[in-house]
C-alpha cells in the first residue's frame, strides 16, 4: 500500500465514478480501476460496491475512508509544522479556524493591514479538532462556541467576536423572496441544498425541521460556494449564518429564519497557558476591533 493508492481511493470515495475520478487524477481509467483493485486486494476487503458506471462505498470503505481522511490530514498538519519551522525567524500567526469561508473578510483585511506579518491559516473539521484537539503549532483558534468541545474549556481562553442565527438562501425569483422572516414550514416541497454534517448550521437546521415534525434532508450535503452558485442559478434553497450572507450573490436574496434557539457566538480562542507573540496580540487585537466597527 502506497501514498498513490490511498490518493486514488480518496478520490473514488468522494466522485463516486471511476472514469470523473480518474479525469480529475489525469490518469486513465483502467489504471484506476487496477489501483482500486490491488487496494481491494492487499487488504483483502471490498471497499466499493459496484453497480454499472458509478460504484458506492460500503461499509468496509467507509471505515477505511475515515482512516485515510485522518491520514491527509496529519499530513497536512505535518506540512503546515514543517512551513512554520521555517519562518521562525520571520513575523508569523499561525491560525486554525473550523470554518474558513467565515473569517474570509477578517483574514483579507488582517493582511492588508499588516503586509510585514505571515499567516499560516488551516481549516478543519469538528470531528478532526475534537479528535486530534488543537495542533501544537496552532496557538489561535476561530470559531462558534458550539464547535469546541467541551474538553477545551480548561485549556482556552477567548473573547466574543459576534452572533450569528441562520438565513434562508433564495433566488431573486422565488415567491418568497419578498418575505422578512421564513419559517422552516413555509418550505415544503422545496429542493433543498443541504451543508455538509459537523457544522453548527447543518445541527441548527436539522432541530428546526425537528421542531417542526418535518422530514430533514440528508441526501446530499455542498459547500457553501457550491450551494450559492447553485441557488444563485435557481436549483433549489439553501441555508446559511448571517456572517455568510456578507459573502453576497447579486441572484440570491438571504431572509432569516424563524428560529427559536440561541444565536451561535463566534469567538476568538488562545491557549490559556501559552503566551501571545507579540504578533498574535496584534492580530487579537484588530480582530476585536473589526467586529466592533462592523456592528
Amino acid at each position: 500500500m502506497d501514498f498513490q493508492q490511498l490518493k486514488y481511493f480518496k478520490a473514488v470515495a468522494t466522485v463516486g465514478k471511476i472514469a470523473e475520478a480518474a479525469e480529475a487524477l489525469f490518469v486513465s481509467a483502467p489504471a484506476l480501476s487496477m489501483s482500486i483493485a490491488r487496494l481491494e486486494k492487499e487488504l483483502g476487503v471490498r471497499l466499493f460496491d459496484r453497480a454499472g458506471n458509478r460504484i458506492t462505498l460500503n461499509e468496509q470503505g467507509k471505515i477505511f475512508l475515515k482512516y485515510t481522511s485522518q491520514i491527509f490530514t496529519n499530513l497536512n498538519t505535518a506540512k503546515q509544522e514543517l512551513q512554520q519551522s521555517l519562518l521562525r525567524q520571520s513575523p508569523c500567526i499561525s491560525l486554525l479556524s473550523i470554518n474558513s469561508m467565515i473569517w474570509v473578510e477578517l483574514i483579507t483585511a488582517f493582511t492588508s493591514e499588516f503586509p510585514e506579518y505571515t499567516m499560516a491559516h488551516t481549516a478543519v473539521s469538528i470531528a478532526t479538532l475534537t479528535a486530534n484537539g488543537l495542533p501544537a503549532h496552532c496557538n489561535l483558534l476561530l470559531a462558534y462556541e458550539s464547535e469546541i468541545p467541551l474538553a477545551f474549556n480548561d485549556e482556552l481562553d477567548s473573547v466574543a467576536l459576534f452572533k450569528a442565527k441562520p438565513v434562508v438562501m433564495l433566488h431573486k425569483d422565488h415567491p418568497l423572496a419578498a418575505e422578512k422572516e421564513i419559517d422552516i414550514s413555509m418550505l415544503a416541497n422545496e429542493k433543498f441544498l443541504m451543508s455538509h454534517p459537523g457544522q453548527s448550521l447543518h445541527s441548527r437546521i436539522k432541530q428546526l425541521f425537528e421542531l417542526r415534525g418535518l422530514p430533514f434532508p440528508s441526501d446530499t450535503f455542498y459547500s457553501y460556494v457550491a450551494r450559492q452558485k447553485m441557488v444563485s442559478e435557481n436549483l433549489g434553497i439553501s441555508f446559511a449564518s448571517q456572517s455568510f450572507s456578507n459573502l453576497l450573490s447579486s441572484n440570491v436574496r438571504y431572509i432569516p429564519l424563524v428560529d427559536p434557539f440561541e444565536p451561535w457566538t463566534a469567538r476568538l480562542y488562545w491557549r490559556k497557558d501559552h503566551p501571545l507573540t507579540e504578533q498574535e496580540e496584534a492580530f487579537q487585537t484588530f480582530v476585536k476591533q473589526f467586529y466592533d466597527n462592523l456592528h
